[in-house]
């Protein structure tokens, strides 16, 4: 659990101390290379960066999606480390699969519609 930690600290760190797509090495979105479209986690790592600097609302414009989604995947990696510390198994899956399908939805859903020209934040 603690590489975990630690390989989150090391890229934010990276991340805080070098800006995407001017400096530092980040990778390219293959999506976006082969089709020209953006895909749901497009803006990610910028998003982070103003994010790490308190940027809040550059974050929200880069990937609106992200930001909305960091509560949960805080929660989770809580849920986790305290599974961890406690040696204590995590339960399998307990989300109703209704919930999953909204999901689902939901990102498809993002997915369309910032590839069109209603979508109102940066690409």
């Amino acid at each position: 659990m603690a590489l975990v930690w630690a390989t989150l600290a090391a890229g934010a760190t990276y991340l805080f101390f070098f800006e995407p797509g001017k400096t530092g090495f980040f990778p390219v979105c293959p999506f976006r290379a082969l089709t020209g479209f953006t895909c749901p986690g497009c803006g990610s790592t910028r998003c982070l960066h103003r994010l790490l600097h308190g940027d809040v609302v550059a974050a929200f414009e880069f990937n609106p999606l992200l930001i909305l989604s960091l509560p949960f995947l805080f929660y989770a990696l809580m849920r986790y480390t305290n599974a961890a510390i406690r040696d204590k198994p995590l339960k399998g899956n307990q989300l109703n699969a209704k919930y999953i399908w909204v999901l689902f939805g939901v990102i498809m859903f993002f997915w369309i519609y910032r590839n069109t020209p209603f979508y109102p934040f940066v690409s």
